[in-house]
This record gives structure tokens, C-alpha cells and sequence, in this order.
């Protein structure tokens, strides 16, 4: 049976390190640098044997709190 995507399941998505790099604006291997240091990434979920996911909520959320507010926006 083939999953269809469906753009309600994909704001539920769990995403890969390479998927969440290139969402930031990071490489896959400065993700794993920065979840490694402690730094500021979006809240990761540890499936276990070394598996990692992100729920793209997540990042959206991480994204959203550290965008540079635009100048003269009155919000």
C-alpha cells in the first residue's frame, strides 16, 4: 500500500537531521554538532539505538521564535 502525502500529515511529520538541516539553514553534521554541544536546535526526540527524530511542528515553532524581526514592523 502506497502513503500518500497529504499536507495535514505533513505538519505531523518527523523529520531527519539533513531535513531539519536544510530547514534551518544548517549542515546535517552541525545539527548533530549542535545537539551534541548542548546548543539552541529544535527539541529533538530520541527513538533510540542512535535514531532522531523532529516533528516538523517543532522546528516551525524553533524557526518562528528566531527569525530577525523585520525592520520598521510595527509588531
Amino acid at each position: 500500500m502506497t502513503t500518500r502525502f497529504s499536507p495535514a500529515r505533513a505538519h505531523h511529520a518527523f523529520l531527519t537531521a539533513r531535513e531539519v538541516a536544510s530547514q534551518i539553514g544548517l549542515s546535517e553534521s552541525g545539527v548533530y554538532r549542535r545537539r551534541a554541544l548542548g546548543r539552541d536546535l529544535p527539541r529533538a526526540l530520541d527513538l533510540g539505538e542512535g535514531s532522531v527524530r523532529w516533528r516538523q511542528t517543532d522546528v516551525d515553532a524553533w524557526i518562528e521564535a528566531h527569525l530577525d524581526p523585520v525592520a520598521g514592523d510595527p509588531n
